[in-house]
């Protein structure tokens, strides 16, 4: 077979299947490397994909029908540019369609694993620009870049999200029991194995969660200060306002303001962030906390400031901490 005889749609296909010669595939890397894709992709006028090229091709047969006869000639000059246009649709939805086959045989994704260490908060920017900041005890897998009609992304812990926004291109994180899916906002997720429920919380923008990997799933969209707690336990999933959401805007870089929380709460935040074990007098965990308490300092001082504000005191024994209150200890 002479190499200009070739079929370009009939090798990628073969490339689909895996049944593609060597001598084959040399010629359609040759060919793809001389195919410039994104510029068919963005051609034809200034429509940015093809549907919005094929709506176009819809409406001008339309208007055509609907204005006054025009000479014969006239009319055909319209159809071979609607028939080149038409050409111009089918070469879009091949290349759409056979892009990603053969540029993950020339160039394949690899797909990355990052981690924040218990008490660290990391800060991170996805292939696409998403911002991403990384809880402690926190890990993340994506891909080195993204193709296809979604950006996939798993993660174990807790992040918070800035997604940049493409409406062609939903962005979906799988954690643990739910899936959530973006077009482009800022929310936080926490979905800790282990933990009794997993939560989404809205800063911005629109998102929507489901259960993963769950026939039937239940389902809810949430807006700006919202929020979706599944419980694992009975498998609910509850949205509810969220007035604080902001909060996590701090949070993520391991600020903490406490406004009336249980010093219980509190501690099994601490717990969290620093991968401890703290055992807290059962009178001093009922009480109330208020004040800021920064994670990214060590343990040892933000127990401290805890503390002082409580009239409290610590004491570690078998790297186990024990929070008492000065009361009980006189």
């Amino acid at each position: 077979m002479e190499n200009n005889a070739y079929d370009a749609k009939e090798l990628a296909h073969k490339l689909e299947q895996g049944t593609i010669t060597a001598e084959e595939l040399a010629w359609f890397e040759q060919w793809y490397a001389g195919f410039n894709d994104e510029e068919v992709l963005l051609s034809a006028a200034a429509h940015s994909s093809a549907d919005e090229l094929r709506d176009a091709i819809f409406n001008r047969i339309t208007t055509q029908m609907e204005t006054p006869a025009r000479p014969k000639a006239k009319v055909i000059t319209l159809w071979r540019g609607i028939a080149a246009v038409a050409a111009t649709i089918a070469l879009i939805c091949f290349a759409t369609f056979y892009r990603n086959t053969v540029l993950n045989v020339i160039d394949p994704v690899k797909e990355l694993q990052l981690s924040a260490a218990a008490g660290q908060h990391r800060h991170i920017s996805l292939p696409d620009g998403t911002q991403v900041w990384l809880s402690p005890s926190t890990w993340i897998s994506y891909p080195d870049k993204f193709r296809g009609d979604q950006r996939l992304v798993t993660l174990t812990g807790e992040a918070f999200f800035d997604v940049k926004h493409d409406a062609n291109h939903p962005f979906i994180i799988t954690s643990g029991p739910i899936k959530t899916v973006v077009l482009g906002t800022s929310f936080n997720i926490k979905a800790y194995p282990g933990a009794a429920t997993a939560e989404v919380t809205v800063v911005s923008g629109k998102v929507g969660v489901a259960e993963h990997d769950v026939p039937k799933s239940q389902q809810q969209i949430m807006i700006a200060n919202q929020r979706t707690v599944l419980t694992l336990a009975d498998r609910s999933l509850e949205k509810e306002d969220y007035p604080a959401a902001v909060k996590f805007l701090d949070e993520r870089n391991g600020l903490f303001n406490f406004n009336g929380e249980t010093v219980q709460q509190v501690v099994n935040n601490l717990k969290r962030q620093y991968s401890i074990y703290i055992s807290i007098d059962p009178e001093l965990a009922k009480k109330g906390f208020y004040g800021r308490l920064n994670t990214n300092q060590p343990a040892a001082q933000t127990l401290n400031k805890l503390c002082a504000v409580m009239d409290a005191h610590w004491t570690l024994v078998d790297n186990h901490y024990l929070l008492t209150s000065q009361a009980s200890k006189n």
